[in-house]
């Protein structure tokens, strides 16, 4: 019998101790050390326990029995501070505590160490034989002991009960389940120490304290003492303001959250059961569109969008098993969506009408010359620019041009380009030079525009010879540059040259420095007028430029006015691709002398 007890200690023990090393393998968190010192404590218990049992001379099952103390008197305070940790007051487990708890072992260890205190903890009789199963007689520190070790496990226990108890139904039932393992060993030490019966003479407790360190391990780190989970997406699923649908394989309802029923119009029970397609046909769907599904308030007609997401539900052999369908209202999302679109289009309607008054609608007639113009703004054309162009005669015989470029974007670079194309059309005269003009749209600007906005701008001035000259009289440019690029001319033979002066753009200063430069076209030459757009165009680090554009007009010189702005357009385009990072103005002066009657080209 005593080797049967002693093998069940043994093996609690060892069970206790794989227990602990598991905790201790798993920790993470310090309730896993306070969980392991007390299955270690039990461990140790029941394996002295066993030990003194098996031995045959008495004063050695003393000697057993006082070690198997060590864990006696750790156990409690092991689960109390278990017990703090896991129902959320682990600030209190501080030093002192844990010191607090530990004095009342130590003195209790130290008081069965003495010899001369020994026998008032416990002590076999003096008649007592090791073939028997003696019954230990105890002192009065024994029942000191024994009130500490069930007042903290009592209080320990209790604590943990009522905690989980006050939380939610599924804590209940773990919580009777825990409550019933922790009263077995706590039974069976009572019914040792009070020596009822054949209780007297064995203590089971070491061997109970297997099931209920069983089950706490398990529930901590399997099951984590409760099922969270399912009560945590619970609460998730029925706090979301999207609505839920959970559909089985033949489409039917089987469960819905509040906002699902909210949405429906619906009691629970009648969606329950229901078909999907059937609630839909009569929920007042409109249509499944871009913006997701679509459904008429029948009580104000008012149209609501839902973000419809669908996810399959499987069983554990991976069938389909049902799907779980999420409705996200997205109404003011997709209102917001339709208004930022229409504002979008309303801008590109405004930037084109605006962008459309920077050109003239055609280029006039200017007798023997050929003129082709070309204006492509940056991006999409969303974004209003600053570069513009114009041609307009001065009198019977004279003409001017102008093109430049505002500094920066929008509508304020708008109204100055504006404001420079008309204030330079209202000043310019025939008896005016283009750089005298000049001084006077800039002293304009100067009073009208803000100091951080320039203009720059090549002006200039054709006087076709009259029909009865010579024909091979050249063609008359006076021109002034106001901080612009100089403009290029093709020669007869093949040679480009850039012309004009340098000079201060406008807006800037009180006082620019422009000056007037003359040009003479001999028939069949051109004049290539353009803004920064064209030579600025960029492949990574490297710019389009003068060199470029000048071999354009080599290689195609052969080309009309309109054929020569076309293929310098496609070869910036080539270059840098279809859409532009800066506006591109672009003006084509052909001289042809055998003509008195000239071809508009726009």
């Amino acid at each position: 019998m005593l080797t049967l007890l002693a093998t069940l200690m043994a093996g609690a023990g060892l069970v206790l101790a794989a227990l602990a090393a598991y905790v201790a393998w798993r920790r993470g968190t310090h309730m896993g050390w306070s969980l392991a010192v007390m299955l270690v404590a039990v461990a140790w218990w029941g394996t002295a326990y066993a030990v003194e049992l098996t031995v045959d001379e008495v004063a050695v099952k003393s000697w057993w029995g006082d070690l198997k103390y060590v864990g006696i008197v750790t156990l409690a305070p092991a689960w109390m501070v278990f017990v703090l940790q896991y129902t959320g007051r682990g600030q209190l487990v501080t030093r002192r505590l844990v010191t607090l708890l530990a004095v009342p072992p130590v003195v209790a260890l130290t008081v069965l160490a003495v010899p001369a205190t020994h026998d008032l903890v416990r002590y076999y009789p003096a008649t007592a034989r090791a073939e028997e199963l003696p019954i230990v007689e105890t002192g009065p520190a024994f029942w000191a002991i024994f009130a500490y070790n069930n007042l903290l496990l009592v209080g320990a226990t209790v604590l943990f009960v009522a905690s989980m108890v006050r939380l939610a139904r599924t804590y209940r039932r773990m919580a009777m389940v825990l409550l019933s393992s922790a009263l077995l060993p706590w039974a069976a030490n009572i019914l040792h120490n009070l020596e009822v019966g054949w209780f007297a003479r064995i203590d089971l407790t070491p061997f109970a304290f297997t099931v209920t360190g069983g089950l706490l391990v398990w529930g901590l780190f399997e099951e984590r003492l409760v099922d969270l989970a399912p009560l945590a997406r619970s609460a998730v699923v029925e706090s979301m303001v999207d609505a839920v649908f959970v559909i089985d394989a033949f489409e039917r309802i089987v469960d819905v959250n509040p906002a699902a029923v909210a949405l429906s119009g619906r009691p629970r029970g009648e969606l329950v059961g229901r078909r999907v397609g059937d609630l839909l046909d009569t929920s007042g769907v409109a249509e499944v569109g871009p913006g997701g599904l679509e459904l008429v308030d029948v009580a104000s007609g008012n149209r609501r969008t839902f973000d419809v997401s669908q996810q399959p539900l499987t069983d554990i052999s991976g069938r389909m098993a049902g799907e779980l369908v999420v409705l996200r209202e997205v109404t003011q999302r997709v209102r917001d969506q339709q208004r930022l679109q229409q504002v979008l289009d309303d801008r590109s309607r405004v930037a084109a009408t605006l962008q459309a008054s920077m050109v003239p609608t055609r280029l006039p007639d200017v007798p023997g010359c050929e003129l082709a113009s070309r204006y492509v703004p940056a991006g999409d054309g969303g974004e209003i620019g600053g570069d513009f162009l114009d041609v307009f005669a001065l009198d019977e015989q004279s003409w001017a041009f102008v093109l430049g470029d505002v500094s920066g974007k929008g509508a304020e670079a708008a109204a100055v380009s504006a404001a420079t194309r008309y204030t330079l059309r209202a000043l310019a005269r025939p008896g005016l030079t283009p750089a005298a003009t000049l001084r006077e749209v800039n002293a304009v600007l100067q009073a009208q525009t803000e100091s951080e906005r320039h203009c720059t701008l090549v002006h200039g001035q054709l006087r076709p010879p009259r029909g009865d000259d010579d024909p091979s009289a050249p063609l008359r440019i006076t021109l002034s540059l106001a901080g612009h690029h100089m403009p290029l001319v093709l020669r007869t033979d093949g040679e480009v040259e850039e012309v004009g002066t340098l000079g201060t753009a406008l807006a800037l200063f009180d006082d620019p420095e422009l000056h007037d430069a003359e040009v003479e076209l001999a028939p069949g030459e051109v004049l290539c007028v353009f803004t920064d757009g064209l030579v600025e165009a960029r492949r990574g680090r490297d710019q389009f430029g003068s060199e470029r554009t000048a071999e354009l007009l080599r290689a195609h010189r052969d080309l009309s006015a309109d054929g020569l702005a076309g293929a310098v357009l496609d070869g910036v385009r080539a270059f840098h691709g279809d859409q532009l990072v800066d506006d591109l103005a672009l003006l084509v002066i052909r001289y042809d002398a055998s003509t008195r009657n000239v071809t508009r080209i726009r």
